[in-house]
């Protein structure tokens, strides 16, 4: 019972930071993902411990950092796209540091990092993207964000509820027991009806293009989510980190934004074209 309100209580305080934040100031909530990517950042060179050797965990964090800065600065200022060219110096100077790090677990370090900054990093600043109207050609809003957020949640409440009610059927055994099909397919259906529900309130998209987002969502944020499941299980750990009372930490919350993230972009890019 202490556990459910201390998962309740957090939970509610997360979801109200991002939407307040989401609503209040583009600039807010670069801020607030800025922590998570440089939190998700390092909970995620914890996890690889077990398969990529021992991570300096520093260097990584830092061109994480730099890497993420980029999205608002373009979101935000309006900076020309030509800064995300600056993405390839960071990785260059990140690479070449580890390359001239003594030991024979350099590749390693380069690995882990690079794949922490592609996987954690570069998804959570492309939310960044959602509000600005310079990616988004004209239209400056909450919505997006919100909206994709909400389909998220959803799916991800009720696969639970309904894994929890009816799930008998493993979806990927081997790494993670508990998910199921019949969760999956719940979740799948209740993110159509909330895709629904945003379509009649949503200013810019119709009804095909939010269940289009449920869709991607569904199938692509449970990927994300049994990647890191299998992170977890390698690691020989129950939750990434423990950033969020309750619910563990911030790769717990964000797994299924790692491709989720970036695809729904490029819908929303191809929608508008």
């Amino acid at each position: 019972m202490k556990n459910l309100i201390i998962r309740t209580i957090t939970g509610g305080f997360f979801v109200a930071s991002i939407i307040f934040s989401a609503i209040y100031s583009p600039a807010v909530f670069s801020v607030l993902f800025l922590m998570m990517a440089l939190i998700g950042m390092w909970e995620f060179q914890r996890l690889a411990i077990d398969w990529v050797g021992k991570l300096n965990s520093y260097p990584g964090i830092v061109a994480g950092g730099f890497i993420y800065t980029l999205f608002p600065l373009y979101s935000i200022h309006e900076y020309p796209v030509e800064i995300f060219l600056g993405i390839f110096p960071v990785l260059v100077m990140l690479i070449v540091y580890h390359a001239l790090w003594e030991g024979k677990l350099r590749k390693t370090y380069i690995k882990g990092d690079l794949a922490g900054i592609f996987l954690v990093v570069i998804p959570m600043g492309m939310l960044n993207l959602y509000l600005n109207p310079t990616a988004i050609p004209g239209f400056h809003t909450p919505w997006l964000i919100l909206g994709m957020f909400a389909i998220l949640w959803t799916h991800d409440t009720f696969a639970y509820l309904t894994g929890s009610l009816f799930g008998k059927h493993a979806l990927y055994k081997r790494i993670s027991p508990k998910k199921s099909w019949e969760g999956s397919i719940g979740g799948f259906g209740f993110s159509i009806v909330a895709a629904y529900i945003i379509s009649v309130f949503s200013p810019l998209f119709i009804m095909w293009h939010w269940v289009s987002f449920a869709l991607v969502i569904t199938v692509f944020g449970t990927i994300g989510d049994l990647a890191e499941s299998w992170l977890k299980r390698r690691a020989g750990v129950k939750d990434s980190g423990s950033f969020l009372p309750g619910h563990g930490g911030i790769l717990d919350r964000f797994d299924s934004i790692m491709l989720v993230s970036p695809i729904i972009y490029l819908l929303i890019i191809l929608y508008l074209s």
